[in-house]
Parts: structure tokens; sequence; C-alpha cells
């Protein structure tokens, strides 16, 4: 058996989060939706968490989160804010289960722990990365990043939690055009 020559990647099947009204236009189309968030209307200094995700048994060591926004007209969101991603990771394919920082598994805002405060909350979960927006003045037009982070996944099963970090801005009361992409780096080894 020969020694291998290489190592290349390819790309897997991605991981689309948005809402059951996801109809994008075709600049803001990250994929056909498989998973479930809702982020309408989610205002500056709240938190949206997705239904539990599965990145099935066999996890790819590297993965890209890509992000398509749009955001409400008034108040504009500033250039240089921000929309921050996390994730709690599970074992547990059921919703409730073995979640961390009082996350549900199912599409709901959150608040974080009973109690305690929502940035408390997101310290204990895994920071993925944060899509920096520009001012596009009087235009509810999407911003799009297609390399918000990359990311190795800790466990088999988790929860996109998606914070608006704008001073006054909310997410747009429209759905259509948002969505998280979740992509698979796939290693293989050439002969």
């Amino acid at each position: 058996m020969a020694l291998p020559d290489s190592a290349k990647l390819t790309i897997g099947t991605a991981i689309i989060l948005a809402d059951t009204t996801h109809a994008p236009a075709a600049n803001y189309n990250l994929g056909t939706r498989t998973d479930q968030i809702d982020c309408t209307d989610l205002a500056a200094g709240a938190a949206r968490q997705s239904a539990k995700i599965d990145f099935g048994p066999n996890i790819d060591l590297e993965w890209v989160l890509a992000s398509v926004v749009e955001w409400e007209t008034t108040p504009e969101v500033a250039a240089g804010e921000t929309l921050d991603f996390y994730i709690g990771y599970s074992s547990s394919a059921t919703p409730a289960v073995g979640n961390p920082a009082n996350l549900s598994g199912a599409d709901a805002a959150y608040s974080g722990m009973t109690g305690g405060t929502l940035a408390n909350s997101l310290k204990q979960l895994v920071y993925l990365g944060s899509q920096v927006m520009d001012n596009v003045i009087n235009t509810d037009m999407p911003q799009v990043d297609t390399a918000v982070a990359t990311f190795t996944p800790r466990d088999r099963y988790g929860c996109l939690v998606v914070f608006n970090n704008a001073a006054s801005a909310a997410l747009h009361s429209s759905m259509a055009n948002t969505s998280f992409r979740m992509t698979p780096l796939v290693t293989q080894i050439q002969d």
C-alpha cells in the first residue's frame, strides 16, 4: 500500500438554521432550511436559541459558520455592531436533556439560567464568533458573512444561540432572508 500523498478538504452536507418562513432572494440563499430558529424582531441585547441540531455520529473536524441577517430600518444597525454566535453541546438527542446553561433544546427566546443573567449564561456556552455589521442606511438589505467562524463540534448535538449585540437595532420582522449555515469541511486522505 502506498503512503498518502496529500490531504484535502471537501464540502459536506450543511445544516441550515432558519425559520419556517425562510424564502430567500437568490442573492441571500445559503441553502434549504434543515433546522429551526426564528429570530423575528430579535431585540438589541436579546438572544435566541435554535432547536437542537445533530452533527452526526461521525463528526467532521472542522465546520464553517455562515450568516445572512436582515435588520429593521428603524433604528438602524450601526457600523461595527455585531450579531454574536454561541453554541451549547449535548450528548442527547432529546431536546431538554443534557444541555448547558439552561438551554431548552427547542427554538425559543433565550434568557439564560433561572435567577441568573444572560451575560453570565452566555459565558457557559462556547463562543463561535461575531458577524460585524455595516450601516446599510435606510434599507433593510441583508448582510452576508460566509465565514463568521470555523469550529470543531465537541459533541454530537448542539443548540446555536444568536445574541443581538447592537445598541438599539432589532432584527427584521420578516425572516424570509435570514439564515445561518454550518458546513462541514470533510478531510480526505489522497493516495
